[in-house]
């Protein structure tokens, strides 16, 4: 199953959006300053949806290929926050 998929082809328009599935995947976007646009029911899941950015597939390839780093401080706190939009949204 796809966790990830852009909703435009085009990352450098203001409406490209990019969705995933993958919690910890979202939260680094978020950490990154990727901007949370909605947050969506699919079933039981939920799908996080973001602005696209042109660097967003040297930006999940990273993440997933552990080539990157964010502030640890930040986040756990970026976790604590999704998981309130999870639970409260």
């Amino acid at each position: 199953m796809l966790t990830e998929r852009a909703i435009s082809k085009q990352p450098n328009r203001i409406d490209a959006a990019f969705e995933t599935r993958d919690f910890y995947l979202a939260c680094f976007l978020r950490c990154l300053g990727y901007e949370l646009v909605n947050l969506r029911d699919e079933g039981r899941r939920k799908v996080f949806v973001f602005r696209d950015r042109a660097t967003r597939r040297a930006d999940v390839m990273a993440f997933y290929g552990d080539a990157t780093t964010v502030r640890p401080l930040a986040f756990a706190a970026t976790i604590k926050d999704m998981k309130g939009l999870l639970h409260n949204g």
